[in-house]
């Protein structure tokens, strides 16, 4: 229900009080919040500053940490920094299991899509997640893709940065 909830606000456009943020900090703190099954290797830049509102970044991060650990068998990764030749911040994170086949790339940000890998894996999903996650980067100007990967998924997320 919440996630429907969240829908909603963002199809409304409903804004949320924002603030400058620095996406390593923001990591680091989600990160120590939930016990995974598997480990997350960190490569944060400090100073990686974009204008948000936390706990719609922080449901972001959560919900590709999420999604990361249904997929990956051994580890995760997180990657934070700026690409000054674009003027974005990049958030990445990387998982080492099957991947997303590049015909699915898209489709996985469909509401309600969940691939039959994902649906072997977890039963109880919405397939809102990552459409919420989508959602919210494109409300800060920012996207969310998913990348090319030699193995695994690679979900980026990229947003206007601050200096």
């Amino acid at each position: 229900m919440a996630d429907l909830l969240e829908l909603a606000r963002l199809d409304a456009g409903a804004l949320q009080p924002a603030e400058r943020l620095d996406l390593a900090e923001l990591v680091v703190s989600e990160v120590e919040l939930h016990r995974r099954r598997v480990p997350i290797v960190t490569r944060l830049a400090a100073g990686t500053i974009v204008e948000a509102n936390r706990l719609r970044l922080a449901r972001v991060l959560g919900n590709l940490l999420a999604n990361a650990e249904r997929h990956a068998h051994s580890v995760i990764e997180v990657s934070v920094w700026t690409d000054h030749s674009q003027g974005q911040a990049v958030l990445e994170v990387h998982d080492d299991g099957e991947g997303i086949p590049v015909e699915a790339r898209e489709r996985v940000f469909d509401r309600f899509a969940r691939l039959d890998s994902a649906r072997r894996l977890d039963t109880g999903g919405t397939g809102l997640g990552l459409p919420i996650a989508r959602e919210i980067a494109r409300s800060y100007g920012g996207s969310l893709v998913v990348a090319d990967s030699e193995r695994g998924a690679r979900l980026v997320l990229r947003l206007p940065a601050l200096s």
